[in-house]
């Protein structure tokens, strides 16, 4: 996203003085850094009906706030997002119901935050016990 900034000039009188500013066309462009997100762990390994796998998640944003969704998941696998106090970046925790069929994905996690969109993908592991 980018904001164009435009110099402004105003009169005014007033008590002894004159002030004069007044509004331009050109000016520079304000750049946005764009939003990241990373798993630092690339390989989630979860069992069917076991234990609850905690991930964490690094999402690099102005705000504080972001909206996380994940698409790709084997069927019985739920996921939770849990967001810091203080900005996005937290924990993703999985956890496979005891039907989840054994095997290999690779999910893509879609974060919006601060009106922009990043991706990143991984690979889950169901495995038997």
């Amino acid at each position: 996203m980018r904001k164009r900034w435009r110099k402004c000039i105003c009169i005014a009188a007033g008590y002894g003085g004159l002030l004069i500013a007044g509004c331009g066309g050109g000016g520079g462009m304000l750049t946005q850094n764009p939003i990241t997100v990373n798993l630092p762990i690339s390989t989630v390994v979860v069992m069917p009906a076991g234990s609850t796998v905690i991930v964490p998640i690094q999402i690099g944003s102005t705000s504080e706030t972001a909206l996380v969704s994940l698409v790709g998941l084997p069927a019985g696998v739920s996921e939770r997002y849990a967001a810091s106090d203080t900005n996005p970046s937290g924990t993703l925790a999985f956890t496979a119901n005891s039907t989840t069929p054994t095997g290999t994905t690779m999910p893509t996690i879609t974060v919006m935050s601060a009106g922009q969109t990043a991706m990143t993908r991984f690979t889950l592991v169901v495995k038997a016990k």
